[in-house]
């Protein structure tokens, strides 16, 4: 018996909720789970179309830049 093929909208929710855990695992100091959730989840990106990889490595890209040190830093300073 196979597997049914996931659906866009799954593996999408999929991405989401790995993403949500490894922010999760590293606020909660498990940087073990943290870097699993994270593979997990550039795993289900990479098997996604060319284009939708970039989109969502971009979002994710922008979303840890923003939570950077260096991030937070520079919104103290402009305030």
């Amino acid at each position: 018996m196979s597997t049914p093929p996931i659906s866009e909208q799954e593996l999408d929710q999929h991405i989401k909720d790995c993403g949500d855990l490894m922010r999760k695992c590293f606020a909660d100091g498990d940087p073990d789970a943290g870097y699993q959730h994270m593979q997990d989840m550039y795993a289900a990106i990479r098997s996604r179309t060319p284009e939708h990889q970039a989109r969502l490595t971009a979002r994710i890209d922008s979303a840890i830049w923003f939570q950077s040190p260096e991030a937070l830093a520079m919104g103290r300073g402009a305030a």
